[in-house]
């Protein structure tokens, strides 16, 4: 976990605290666990997930230029990437994840209670059914 520290510092001036910290290392023992049984991603250790999914969420920051949007809509989350790690990382930010596979969307909100997340909204709904309605 020290290297996605010293490199989410380095590479996007992300400073995680112990709390982030602690929420990054459950999630990621989520996802190691429901991977085995429901397919989530096909990144399957923990540096790749470290590198492969925190870190490329992370990379979100540098187009913001230290200024989070208030609000994220992450459209085809998956396992909630890059949505959930942002939440993460900005606890104020109002997330709201769609995802049209039920077993991926079902994870997400097992995250959000997991870590007791506020102010995200989980739909199990395909984008273009979202967009007609």
């Amino acid at each position: 976990m020290d290297s996605l520290i010293n490199d989410a510092r380095t590479l996007f001036n992300v400073h995680l605290t112990a709390r982030q910290v602690m929420g990054l290392i459950n999630y990621e023992k989520e996802l190691l666990e429901w991977n085995q049984k429901f397919n989530l991603t096909a990144i399957r250790d923990v540096e790749s997930i470290r590198t492969k999914h925190f870190l490329d969420s992370y990379s979100c920051v540098l187009a913001w230029k230290g200024m989070p949007p208030l609000r994220l809509v992450d459209v085809g989350t998956g396992a909630g990437f890059p949505g959930l790690a942002l939440k993460i990382i900005y606890p104020t930010m109002h997330v709201t994840l769609v995802e049209s596979v039920g077993k991926k969307a079902m994870f997400c909100q097992h995250i959000v209670s997991k870590l007791g997340l506020e102010n995200v909204n989980v739909v199990h709904a395909r984008a273009e059914d979202l967009g007609t309605s």
